[in-house]
């Protein structure tokens, strides 16, 4: 009797054993590496460039309204100019409070380079809002100018978000290793 169940137990537990080792085996393979994280520095890139995407949303909104009223009698392309100025005003306001925090040395490389680009052209940019906050309800050509300083600080930003994607996004042509079932 004794024999029987110390056989049984031996049929049992080995074959567990040997697929313990062969699992502890598969467990120890590394598994692919994610795509890289942000370090500290670049996160507060991007919360700066948020806070400055704010204006930048209110001077498109600003910009939108003089284009759309450009067919209306004079009293509305006025408050639509007056009401450009006011949001060049609340815009820099957005973008002094979130320039700080883009420091372009948290990136590398190109990265780096598209990153300072990006700076020049909003500094570009908010060096034209004090001049669009005070004359924009008289002077037509405040918006042609700011126009086309937003159009380039569109154009980096979309340079800069594209070469970022593709710095974090994760390598589709690798494949997971699969376990057997």
């Amino acid at each position: 009797m004794l024999s029987a169940i110390v056989t049984a137990i031996t049929l049992v537990v080995l074959p567990l054993q040997a697929q313990d080792t062969t699992t502890a085996h598969r467990d120890t393979v590394p598994a692919p590496a994610p795509p890289g994280t942000p370090s500290i520095e670049q996160i507060q890139y991007m919360d700066g460039l948020k806070t400055v995407t704010r204006g930048v949303a209110q001077l498109h909104d600003g910009l939108n309204r003089v284009t759309r009223t450009q067919q209306a009698d004079s009293a509305t392309r006025h408050r639509a100019a007056k009401r450009l100025g006011g949001l060049c005003g609340s815009a820099r306001s957005f973008i002094a409070s979130g320039r700080p925090r883009m420091k372009p040395t948290a990136y590398t490389d190109s990265l780096r380079i598209l990153a300072k680009q990006l700076t020049l052209r909003l500094d570009s940019l908010t060096s034209a809002l004090p001049t669009c906050e005070k004359t924009a309800g008289r002077d037509p050509t405040v918006a042609t100018a700011l126009t086309t300083k937003l159009k380039n600080y569109d154009d980096a930003l979309l340079a800069f978000k594209t070469s970022q994607a593709a710095l974090y996004k994760p390598d589709s042509a690798k494949t997971q290793p699969q376990t057997p079932q």
